[in-house]
């Protein structure tokens, strides 16, 4: 149910937003926040329309759109926006739940699968782990420049403090053409072990049975 995915983006593509994303002027994300969430959130949030950020954006979901292991992990159906967040020492966002149905101009989707992209490098900051309270207990996440966590939005998280440095990243939802978590993981651990199997030694018939269980499962399940 949650996928912790190394290098999404290049290191290259992370770096050139950590640069573009250093001169603008960010804002308050309680500005942002609906009910409890306002009480715990204390980062900084991007509002900013220009051409330099709208091609940034687009850059990155184009790239997490090419994503076979993000397509695998998340099934999109609609996505959100991409929205820029900062840390800076100190700041955190306490323990809260996403919203169930977000609205954008000429969108609204549901928010099945919460996605979170680190931009910054690992190692320029302490603190700012996303911890998840997921079924099988407490994870503690922290991703280098790239990586990309796909969890779902249903489930309570929180941002640590950070202790040093300063903490960049993308946040965006994703309706699902597989509304159901668990229905999800099964879909991607078939579609992973299926990957593995080499085609070259397989017994072919048994490697198309898994193909066509697959594929009807996906079937039967996706909601188009």
């Amino acid at each position: 149910m949650l996928h912790h995915l190394k290098q999404i983006i290049s290191k290259d593509q992370a770096a050139r937003a950590c640069s573009l994303l250093a001169g603008k002027a960010f804002v308050s994300g309680k500005s942002s926040a609906i009910g409890v969430a306002q009480q715990v959130k204390n980062n900084l949030e991007l509002l900013d329309p220009s051409s330099a950020v709208r091609a940034l954006t687009e850059d990155l979901l184009a790239t997490l759109r090419r994503s076979v292991p993000f397509g695998m992990a998340a099934l999109p159906r609609t996505t959100s926006s991409l929205f820029f967040n900062r840390y800076d020492e100190g700041m955190s966002y306490g323990d809260h739940l996403d919203d169930a149905l977000l609205t954008e101009p000429g969108l609204r989707l549901r928010s099945d699968v919460a996605v979170t992209i680190f931009l910054s490098d690992a190692a320029s900051y302490d603190g700012g782990e996303l911890v998840i309270d997921t079924d099988y207990g407490i994870q503690r996440l922290r991703g280098d420049a790239g990586d990309c966590i796909v969890y779902p939005a249903d489930k309570r998280h929180r941002v640590e403090p950070v202790r040093r440095g300063q903490r960049l990243a993308a946040v965006m939802w994703v309706q699902s053409m597989v509304r159901d978590s668990a229905r999800r993981q099964l879909l991607y651990d078939l579609a992973q072990g299926i990957a593995g199997i080499d085609a070259a030694t397989a017994d072919k018939t048994a490697l198309e049975r898994l193909h066509r269980c697959h594929l009807n499962l996906l079937r039967m399940w996706a909601d188009l």
